[in-house]
């Protein structure tokens, strides 16, 4: 009963970190400076992680006719006739001039001949500066090398943020981002530019989940949830600056110039940000932590209660470090696979996490342009996001992490598959359940964070996050394809989405609840959350307050 009561005693060399970070408080000065802090952070993602949106869009162009204009012709829109009347023919063929001395209107004749050069509308982005004509291929390339630099970061990260400490695993991603991210202005070719997006990705996919974490083992269990909603609305925050930086700097070369330099700015975190109490508790650097604990006390101008002061003040005894440091020594993956339950829930958390990218970015490509500008459009859609993070909000700590996102996914399925019985002539309707499906998906993307994380311990936390979202990753590199799948079966891809989100619904129904649970420590406090247990003293204090 006294192990029950107490888990994170045992696992934080005798300081229960639960207690402390209740005394410290939640919104003091000290608390106040690190959100803010990880807020930058937070919208540095998302003003960062999807700029191949604009910088690898598509352009106007069509062929350039050598008979009748310069090779370094620039005027889009030509006086003659030389090109058919499709849309896809117009940018890779041309009609045949069998005069070659004459360019009037009725010299061409119907023969098509494929073109070898063009001539571009616009030269904003890598499309015309590479000559990627008629190759659409590499550009949503681009995007797929983007993904599969996530799928790389996002383990390396965590184990650098569970073996060296939060902080050093964000600063390193923020900072290594700007820097990599600032060479492709001076990328000379196509294939350096890929190289460079994929190194920037590399450093900078994790960022956000050491932010996450970090944000997360700062407060105390009921504040999840407001982090959650609170670094979501950061995300949106960037992602608007994001589009609005590119309407103003419209140029790719500019536009990288002006964003991804000030990056550099976050090695000022070394001195700014605190490292994770609880990481360094779970790592035995108890004087690192007290140091933090006493530090964060006097700014939020907290007096600590006398058994705290005595678990903080007090020697750790030997048989405890020895018996640390020995199970520090098992590998960590190990200890993973040496249990059943943490692997189950491994396997169904990936699930989770494919459906999530999968989804998420396959509705928004195999989604309908919107009239109109396409800066504007673009906000409006990341502004959508913020219902779902609301929702969250408002939701996950009343009636639970499992309901939450099982009605997510379900309303989600339903709606993708529904679009496919839709009438043409109800384009309403299937509008409006695409709506309803991009909402519930990314209320489920938010809230999946936190319950993953909640579902593992804090010693690997950061590592078995970052490998379900590695290999959620597959579904963000196979959602790129799917407007190729619907050229041959058009319902085929809506019906993919619905599948895979119901069946992660049904998947919730095989993991613990975790509203009102501290966080698990190490592996056995994790296999125990499937365990139904009487509430522990955190509860118990909260209800008395």
């Amino acid at each position: 009963m006294t192990a029950t009561a107490s888990p994170g005693a045992r696992a934080s060399y005798g300081v229960d970190a639960d207690a402390v970070l209740r005394q410290l408080g939640q919104a003091g000065r000290f608390h106040l400076r690190v959100y803010a802090l990880v807020a930058l952070a937070a919208v540095q993602v998302g003003l960062l992680h999807t700029t191949y949106i604009f910088l690898a869009a598509d352009v106007p162009y069509r062929c350039l006719i050598p008979e009748c204009e310069a090779a370094n012709a620039t005027e889009y829109s030509p006086a003659w006739l030389a090109l058919p009347s499709g849309a896809r023919e117009q940018r890779c063929s041309r009609r045949a001039l069998p005069e070659p001395d004459s360019c009037a209107k009725d010299a061409f004749s119907d023969e098509l001949q494929p073109c070898h050069h063009w001539v571009y509308g616009s030269k904003d982005t890598i499309v015309a500066e590479f000559n990627l004509a008629c190759q659409d291929w590499k550009r949503t390339l681009v995007g797929t090398i983007h993904n599969i630099g996530m799928l790389v970061s996002l383990p390396i990260f965590g184990y650098i943020s569970d073996r060296w400490g939060r902080k050093k695993a964000l600063i390193l991603s923020c900072t290594l981002v700007g820097a990599i991210g600032s060479l492709k202005a001076f990328s000379i070719s196509y294939e350096m530019y890929v190289i460079v997006e994929f190194l920037e990705t590399v450093a900078g996919a994790s960022a956000f989940p050491a932010a996450y974490i970090l944000t997360i083992e700062l407060l105390g269990q009921d504040k999840r949830v407001l982090t959650t909603a609170f670094l979501g609305i950061m995300l949106v925050l960037g992602g608007l600056s994001f589009a609005m930086l590119a309407k103003t700097f419209t140029y790719w070369r500019t536009f990288i110039l002006v964003v991804y330099p000030p990056s550099l700015l976050f090695l000022l975190y070394i001195y700014l940000l605190p490292e994770s109490i609880r990481w360094l508790l779970s790592k035995g650097r108890k004087d690192e932590a007290v140091e933090i604990i006493m530090k964060a006390a006097k700014t939020n101008n907290v007096t600590l209660s006398d058994e705290t002061m005595k678990q903080l003040t007090e020697e750790k005894t030997k048989p405890i470090e020895e018996k640390l440091e020995a199970k520090n020594e098992q590998g960590l993956w190990m200890q993973v696979l040496r249990s059943p339950i943490i692997m189950t829930r491994l396997a169904i958390c990936s699930w989770w996490w494919i459906t999530c990218t999968f989804v998420f970015y396959g509705l928004a490509i195999n989604s309908v342009s919107l009239a109109g500008d396409k800066y504007t459009n673009y906000m409006l859609v990341v502004s959508v996001e913020v219902i779902a993070v609301v929702t969250n909000a408002l939701v996950l700590d009343r009636i639970g992490r499992k309901r939450t996102l099982l009605a997510a996914y379900v309303v989600c399925g339903f709606a993708c598959v529904a679009i496919t019985f839709v009438p043409k002539d109800l384009s309403w309707l299937a509008t409006l359940l695409y709506l309803l499906g991009k909402i519930a998906i990314t209320q489920a993307f938010s809230g999946i964070y936190m319950y993953t994380s909640e579902l593992f311990p804090t010693h690997a936390r950061h590592s078995l996050l970052g490998f379900c979202s590695m290999v959620g990753r597959v579904g963000s590199i196979l959602a790129p394809q799917m407007p190729l799948l619907a050229i041959y079966v058009e319902w085929l891809p809506s019906v993919l989405f619905g599948a895979t989100a119901l069946v992660a619904g049904a998947l919730m129904l095989t993991t613990p609840e975790t509203l009102n649970t501290r966080l698990p420590d190490t592996i056995q406090e994790a296999e125990q959350l499937a365990q139904k247990a009487p509430p522990n003293e955190d509860i118990q204090m909260n209800s008395r307050s």
